[in-house]
């Protein structure tokens, strides 16, 4: 691997990387302690190459809409489903139940319903937590909210989500939010709002979650170098869109095909009502 540096100014430094082998480069821009990473694929002369990458790289440095992006395994754009077979014994399920509910309606008629449960919930009777994660900068940046990709096999493809996680025994929601929080996305943050207990998708499944306000002071040292924790099988990657237009931005991932959590939809949606109504 050869990497030379195009650029040097400062407060930023911009590399590319590459192989004899192959013209598939990767852009590095180092601006204070963030990394930002670009891949080009580039057959030309070296002189027009680095020409080509230095423009890149400058215009990189001077677009407030370039997304950063937290470190991550490997991408979640290359998971795929490879099959889905039907479960006769939710038993051998290790996540999610199958359970027939008998209840009576209003009338006093018995009736049955279908019902997924999860098999996780401890005693304090709730599952989990999801983070609005706001982005607060001293140098004159708009706030962001900090989003994740996370491949999902359920709806086969890439999910457009805020950072969320399961609450452990004996935990408070808002120590697992901020747990969470640290492990998803490396970044320290204190907690300025949380939501009633609410229902996901009542009429199908039980699970529930508080949805809790976050803010993250970018001007901490602590949040300088953010080094996630992710478990084996968590394939996240982290981005930044301009909280202001969060809806628009969600709806550019969305005709990119992308799948859009639907409790973070909504809370774009509200915004705009607001908006709207001038609420």
């Amino acid at each position: 691997m050869n990497r030379f540096c195009l650029e040097q100014g400062d407060t930023h430094r911009v590399y590319y990387l590459f192989t004899h082998s192959s013209f598939n480069i990767i852009i590095l821009l180092v601006y204070k302690r963030y990394v930002f990473c670009k891949y080009v694929n580039v057959v030309c002369s070296m002189s027009l190459l680095k020409n080509c990458l230095f423009s890149v790289c400058k215009r990189t440095i001077i677009s407030r809409n370039y997304i950063r992006m937290t470190a991550t395994k490997c991408s979640p754009e290359k998971a795929k489903l490879i099959s889905s077979t039907p479960v006769s014994n939710s038993d051998d399920c290790k996540w999610i139940g199958l359970e027939k509910m008998v209840y009576s309606d209003p009338n006093g008629v018995k009736r049955e319903w279908d019902c997924a449960v999860r098999k996780t919930r401890n005693s304090g009777g709730v599952d989990g937590i999801g983070m609005l994660t706001i982005m607060k900068y001293k140098d004159g940046t708009p706030d962001q909210v900090l989003l994740q990709k996370q491949f999902r096999p359920p709806v086969d493809g890439v999910c457009i989500e805020v950072p969320a996680g399961l609450v452990d025994a004996n935990e408070s929601l808002e120590t697992a939010a901020l747990r969470e929080l640290k492990e998803e996305t490396g970044y320290v943050g204190k907690i300025t709002g949380k939501s009633p207990i609410i229902f996901n998708d009542p009429g199908f499944t039980n699970t529930n979650m508080s949805l809790m306000t976050v803010e993250v002071d970018m001007s901490l040292p602590e949040n300088q170098s953010p080094q996630t924790q992710l478990e084996e099988n968590e394939f996240i990657e982290c981005f930044q869109v301009p909280f202001a237009s969060l809806n628009d931005e969600l709806e550019k991932l969305y005709k990119q095909g992308y799948r859009l959590d639907a409790r973070l939809q909504n809370v774009a949606h509200g915004i705009e009502i607001a908006r709207t109504y001038g609420l």
